[in-house]
C-alpha cells in the first residue's frame, strides 16, 4: 500500500469524515423531533401551554443544545472541506475559514443563550 504524497490541507481526511458522519447521525435522530412537535401543535393534540411546558423542560433544552451543536459542527466541517478543496489561495482559505468559525460560534452562542434563558 502506497502512502499518500499530499494528504490535503487538513493532513488527515479521516477525522473530518468521521466527525461529519457522527454529526449526520445525531442530526438524523434529533432533527425530526421539532417537526413532530410542530405537527402535534397543528393537529391540536398539544396546546400552547403544553408546548411551553415541553420546551421549558431540562431534557428539551439538553436535546436542543445537542441539536444546535451537531448542526454547527456539520455545517462547519462541510464548508471547511469545500473551502479547502476548491480555494487554492492560502490567504483566502484562512480568512474564510476563520470568518466562518467566528460567525458560527456567534450564532451558536446566541442560540444557546436563547434556549437556556427562556422560562424559569
Amino acid at each position: 500500500m502506497k502512502l499518500v504524497k499530499n494528504p490535503g490541507a487538513a493532513g488527515n481526511g479521516f477525522d473530518d469524515w468521521y466527525w461529519q458522519r457522527l454529526s449526520a447521525v445525531v442530526l438524523a435522530v434529533l432533527l425530526p423531533l421539532p417537526f413532530f412537535l410542530l405537527a402535534a401543535v397543528y393537529s391540536g393534540s398539544v396546546d400552547q401551554l403544553g408546548l411551553l411546558d415541553i420546551l421549558d423542560s431540562f431534557m428539551s433544552r439538553l436535546l436542543h443544545t445537542l441539536l444546535i451543536m451537531a448542526m454547527i459542527m456539520h455545517a462547519y466541517m462541510g464548508l471547511k472541506i469545500i473551502i479547502e478543496d476548491y480555494l487554492h489561495q492560502i490567504g483566502w482559505r484562512v480568512l474564510l475559514i476563520g470568518g466562518m468559525l467566528v460567525a458560527m460560534a456567534g450564532i451558536g452562542i446566541w442560540w444557546l443563550a436563547l434556549i437556556w434563558a427562556w422560562g424559569g
